[in-house]
């Protein structure tokens, strides 16, 4: 005899408010990543369509006041950054001292006894030392006597940022400057003046013996971002003397920064290329959220699709089931095609088609044969 849908939902009610959950997650997730593409890809339109191009070696335009403008040049950082403590000095526009301390963590691992009478898990401690950025709170260790850390750095990580850095005859602003986020190690070997300290393969070492630290020794290494004389190139908005971000009739932000000296055109074809590889990832997951919830689900709905004779075989009552892939991507498609349908109703309307796809095919009888 076969169970009804609620006799069904009672046997099997937490996967499936579980799965109800997970599903809603997913539509969610390509709902907001659909709408994130479509107000990007109007804010690259109306910035590229705004756009004009800038010699970098002309004076300041005073008629290319308000305008969006593409630049490409040398970097120029005016003063440097400097740590005298470690005799560093770096034209550029990111410095970052990166501080970690020799610390103790705690290892977790779990075994399994059985003997003839019982059954038991047990879970084992042990603790090793690590160099690590951020402070491990020992107080919450199981063993914690003999595995206590330090509950403060003496240093702490931190990002120092040149105040005056110059395209051409433009000056970047903050929010310019903080999309400089491709950092190198700086390699010197000038040796600090200080005892304390000890330089081995351009990390600088505040402890006694490099090769046997202790626990609360620190360790730091610098890294730069945006070097003096790097070719790069920017499409923002000029604003007197200052380049800062474009903004939008629908109020979106946008300041476009490259490596390297690129065109208009390159420069807006990358930005499209990585703003579709974000995107599907996103899509990925989102789809396979939904597949999740399909599966959580598939026996509740196979019993609400055999209530329509045209439906029965659009799903299978089976968790592993390739139907079951297919409903759930026709479901994604779908979502990703209605926030398609008014920016270009060509390709909306397609993927809508092409989303209801298995519901035709289960009309006209492709899963089950002909109908009867």
């Amino acid at each position: 005899m076969q169970m009804t849908f609620q006799e069904e939902f009672q046997r099997s009610w937490l996967t499936s408010i579980l799965g109800f959950l997970i599903f809603v997650v997913g539509v969610y997730l390509l709902v907001w990543n659909e709408g994130e593409i479509v107000h990007h890809h109007h804010s690259l339109e109306e910035t590229f369509n705004n756009a004009i191009t800038l010699n970098p070696f002309e004076k300041l335009q005073p008629e290319y006041e308000g305008r969006v403008v593409h630049i490409m040049g040398d970097l120029k950082v005016d003063e440097p950054l400097t740590e005298l403590e470690y005799g560093i000095s770096i034209q550029a526009v990111k410095l970052k001292r990166r501080v970690q301390m020799y610390q103790w963590v705690e290892e977790q691992s779990s075994s399994n006894v059985n003997d003839e009478t019982d059954y038991q898990s047990t879970r084992d401690y042990y603790y090793v030392t690590e160099w690590r950025d951020k402070l491990v709170d020992s107080s919450s260790f199981y063993i914690r006597t003999g595995h206590e850390n330090p509950t403060q750095k003496p240093l702490e990580t931190v990002i120092y940022t040149a105040p005056s850095v110059r395209l051409g005859p433009l000056t970047l602003n903050s929010e310019i400057k903080d999309k400089f986020t491709e950092f190198e190690e700086v390699t010197s070997d000038e040796r600090p003046d200080r005892p304390d300290v000890k330089l081995h393969l351009g990390i600088y070492y505040h402890c006694k013996d490099v090769w046997n630290p202790e626990v609360g020794d620190i360790r730091i290494q610098f890294y730069y971002a945006g070097p003096t004389g790097e070719p790069i190139t920017i499409i923002a908005k000029q604003e007197k003397n200052i380049l800062v971000p474009y903004t939008t009739s629908k109020g979106h932000q946008v300041a476009l920064l490259r490596n390297g000296n690129l065109n208009i055109d390159e420069m807006f074809r990358a930005e499209h290329w990585d703003v579709k590889v974000s995107a599907w990832k996103l899509r990925i997951y989102g789809a396979f959220l939904i597949y999740f919830g399909v599966i959580c689900w598939s026996k509740l709905l196979k019993l609400i699709f055999n209530q329509i004779p045209m439906l029965t075989d659009i799903i299978s009552g089976e968790a592993i089931d390739g139907r079951n892939c297919f409903l759930a991507g026709s479901i994604a498609l779908f979502v990703i095609a209605l926030a398609w349908v008014l920016h270009r109703p060509v390709l909306g309307m397609s993927l809508i088609f092409v989303a209801v796809s298995p519901l035709l095919y289960g009309v006209t009888g492709v899963y089950g044969g002909p109908p009867n």
